[in-house]
């Protein structure tokens, strides 16, 4: 069975672009998203490459974040990669120091 790489913000800008260049290297994604449309709209462009898992919720919802994870099909559930791309906790502080409430 291919990897698994789970993309936050998969709807646009980088994070798609890192949900299409993953399903090309062959991995199945779980893709993450505030719109519903764009995660339907990325999971027809990627049919034929691979199989894609869209969830839609809010990063900045921490509630719904943990449903989801929580929620995922048992063969969905070993995840590979993580892109935690979605979010914007700019210039809060360095990552290591950074806070995940940011």
């Amino acid at each position: 069975m291919s990897k698994i790489a789970l993309v936050t913000g998969a709807t646009s800008g980088i994070g798609r672009a890192t949900a299409v260049a993953l399903a090309k290297q062959g991995y199945r994604i779980i893709a993450t998203g505030r719109r519903k449309e764009r995660l339907e709209e990325l999971q027809q462009e990627l049919e034929g490459t691979t199989t894609v898992l869209p969830l839609l919720f809010d990063v900045r919802n921490k509630e719904a974040v943990q449903f989801a994870i929580a929620s995922l099909p048992a063969e969905w559930q070993q995840i590979d990669v993580l892109v935690n791309n979605a979010g914007n906790a700019h210039g809060l502080a360095p990552i290591q120091e950074g806070s995940l409430e940011d």
